[in-house]
């Protein structure tokens, strides 16, 4: 899975876009899912599976041949978002500027929005300001993605990346997640130095693989080998160990 965010302040044309992206990217045959900061709550359609949400159910599914929808009462990290899309080919991230550990779009209606913006992380420019045409002191193309989005797509599949896990554990030679992106960026590491990407534990909790730091992995390592070795019949040094719990209900 490839990722990029477009970010800008309200009012930039973030979501005209993430949507011009994402239409190009459907059109060349790639599954693209989307994730979106929401600040504040949710603000939800008047629909039915809306209404049951409303009334308190903790979770509402809504299926149908063509497409579902999931509400869920609970909170969600950067992290726990991109874990959830990583079967896709393409993930286009709106928001999370000052968070998401790979390239970003910054939308802009000045030149000065533009370089409040910027950074190594900033694989192009648009929005209103892409009407000006040349700004100073901008390091990466300016593009007009009304009237050239196939130019942005090209950017995309050309240097998008997977980005890191967003755990910010420290573990790795860079000692952060933006730290290790930008590394990418420059063509100095890849994903797999990621620490919490590359362990060997793997915590899967209903469908859904959960990150761990390089802590929660030996712990769960250590506890795990120590109770399998204790037991009779099997061997002192496994070489690998699965677990399945069903969890009982609260």
């Amino acid at each position: 899975m490839k990722a990029v965010a477009v970010i800008g302040y309200k009012g930039s044309g973030k979501t005209r876009v993430a949507e011009a992206l994402i239409r190009e990217l459907v059109e060349r045959g790639y599954r693209v899912a989307a994730i979106k900061h929401v600040h504040g709550g949710l603000k939800l359609p008047e629909s039915d599976s809306a209404r049951l949400f409303r009334a308190g159910a903790g979770m509402v599914l809504a299926v149908s041949g063509e497409a579902s929808e999931l509400l869920e009462r609970r909170g969600m990290e950067l992290w726990e978002a991109l874990s959830l899309v990583r079967s896709y080919d393409y993930v286009v991230v709106e928001g999370f500027k000052s968070q998401f550990p790979g390239y970003r779009i910054v939308a802009a209606r000045s030149p000065e929005e533009a370089l409040s913006l910027g950074g190594p992380l900033v694989l192009a420019y648009t929005g209103p300001v892409a009407a000006l045409g040349d700004v100073p002191g901008l390091q990466a193309p300016v593009v007009d993605v009304v009237r050239e989005p196939e130019r942005l797509a090209d950017l995309v599949e050309e240097r998008a990346f997977e980005p890191p896990a967003g755990l910010d554990c420290g573990a790795c030679r860079y000692g952060s997640c933006l730290a290790l992106a930008e590394a990418i960026a420059r063509g100095e590491a890849g994903v797999e130095e990621c620490v919490a990407r590359r362990g060997d534990v793997t915590l899967v909790v209903d469908g859904r693989e959960v990150a761990l730091n390089p802590f929660v992995q030996r712990l769960v390592r250590n506890v795990l080998l120590a109770i399998v070795r204790s037991l009779k019949g099997t061997p002192r040094a496994p070489r690998s160990v699965e677990v399945r719990l069903r969890a009982s209900a609260p």
